[in-house]
């Protein structure tokens, strides 16, 4: 029934009539601002944007959980390696209206023997769409609000854990997989201080199912900042540099919560007034419940953005 609804609204998604003005980079007050891809931008604006990125971890810690009694019988040091291509698409409808589509297909596979057999392999594969509108605007400042829904599929092939069902006598299987189904809505907002400098921010929550296999429904928030430096003001060479960090909570259950702190910069070419593209370095530091360290994730990706 979920995937019904959601192709509805993508078909409705792809009907709306689109505004026929030539687009641009979104610019407020004398700033022109960098593309940031790392937050939701405000920006009621028609483009399309293509992104292929990788991440890893270095000497990240994965437990062993002895399945008799649950209790740690050691950990392993295992490297992960993730790959994901991401497009997205923005549709004007009216001036005061967008419709957003994103697709994401996203591999993790351990880059050593520990991983493998700790973690095994992932793939996963999501789209969600939304709106987003405006709520309040001024020649230096916007702040837009957006609602939507996502949905995903996640396959799992995990060596360890179904050697370890196989000795507890329980069900086993090589291959799983989960979907999950949530909504979100979230408040955006971008200010023009002068023409080198510009600030976005953007806060949301969704709730649904996780990938984590229980079946329970969980709250998400996110929050972020992002820096937007127009660097042709001071050395009259078409870059930008985006600034942006944050940090998102997750409700795992009644007791406890999990949540990352995350950093990023981009760096932009933008020689023309409707293309851009950029790469992005990050490192994220991930808060385990279960566990008292955290899990270190350095990420890079390329990414295109026409507007039009």
């Amino acid at each position: 029934m979920r995937y019904i609804a959601l192709t509805g609204l993508l078909i409705l998604a792809l009907t709306a009539q689109a505004t026929a003005e030539e687009q641009e980079f979104p610019s407020l007050g004398d700033h022109r601002f960098v593309p940031v891809t790392a937050l939701t931008e405000p920006f009621l604006v028609t483009y399309v944007q293509s992104t292929v990125g990788l991440g890893w971890t270095v000497n990240s810690t994965t437990p062993l959980i002895n399945p008799s009694d649950s209790t740690m019988v050691g950990s392993v040091e295992s490297d992960q390696l993730l790959t994901g291509l991401g497009f997205q698409y923005q549709q004007g409808v009216k001036d005061w209206l967008v419709v957003k589509l994103a697709l994401d297909v996203v591999g993790r596979l351990g880059a050593d023997t520990n991983s493998l057999l700790a973690d095994g392999v992932t793939g996963a594969f999501g789209y969600d769409i939304g709106w987003m509108m405006r709520i309040y605007n001024t020649r230096s400042l916007l702040v837009s609000g957006s609602l939507g829904l996502g949905t995903g599929n996640a396959t799992f092939l995990n060596l360890l854990a179904l050697s370890e069902d196989l000795a507890a006598g329980e069900d086993a299987e090589l291959v799983s997989s989960r979907t999950s189904l949530v909504g979100y809505g979230g408040l955006h907002a971008a200010w023009g201080i002068n023409r080198r400098f510009g600030l976005l921010g953007s806060l949301y929550a969704s709730y649904g199912e996780s990938f984590d296999g229980s079946g329970d429904n969980s709250w998400h928030s996110d929050g972020r900042l992002a820096l937007s430096y127009d660097m042709e003001q001071d050395l009259s060479i078409p870059l930008g540099l985006a600034l942006t960090g944050g940090r998102s909570e997750n409700d795992v259950n009644a007791d406890s919560e999990a949540g990352t702190w995350f950093w990023q910069a981009r760096l932009a070419l933008q020689g023309r007034s409707d293309f851009s593209i950029g790469a992005n370095f990050g490192v994220d530091y991930f808060e385990v419940a279960s566990q008292s360290d955290r899990l270190q994730f350095t990420n890079f990706s390329i990414d295109m953005r026409y507007y039009y």
